[in-house]
């Protein structure tokens, strides 16, 4: 396994200075050293034809996935629309069902005669 060139540098700083009061400088040389060394390695990898492929089929499946999402307004607001529609009849139904409820219950409180409960069913 190879060693990590980043550990390696950071190494390398602390055998050639001792710690001191500019710690922070030696910090930032290691993090500019670790940058460089990552924009080498991945320069090098995006350069391959390998890279250029799996990034070629990685757009391709993703404009694939995206367009039935976007590749037609037109259906998105007529999608829009018919759930505008089915939303609108949802309530109609729901106000129905609370009249009807309301209705139900004031009838069947009108029925009941307010000195008596409710009658109890026979053992």
């Amino acid at each position: 396994m190879a060693a990590d060139p980043v550990l390696e540098y950071w190494a390398e700083i602390l055998r050639r200075t001792p710690v001191s009061p500019d710690i922070m400088d030696q910090w930032k040389r290691l993090l500019d050293h670790g940058i460089d060394a990552w924009s080498r390695a991945l320069s090098e990898v995006m350069a391959t034809e390998e890279f250029a492929q799996l990034l070629g089929t990685s757009i391709e499946q993703w404009l694939a996935a995206q367009a039935p999402v976007t590749g037609n307004p037109t259906q998105l607001t007529t999608l829009a629309a018919q759930l505008s529609r089915l939303e609108e009849r949802l309530r109609q139904l729901e106000d129905r069902l609370e009249s009807s409820r309301a209705s139900t219950a004031g009838a069947a409180s009108a029925r009941t005669p307010r000195g008596r409960g409710r009658r109890r069913r026979a053992a």
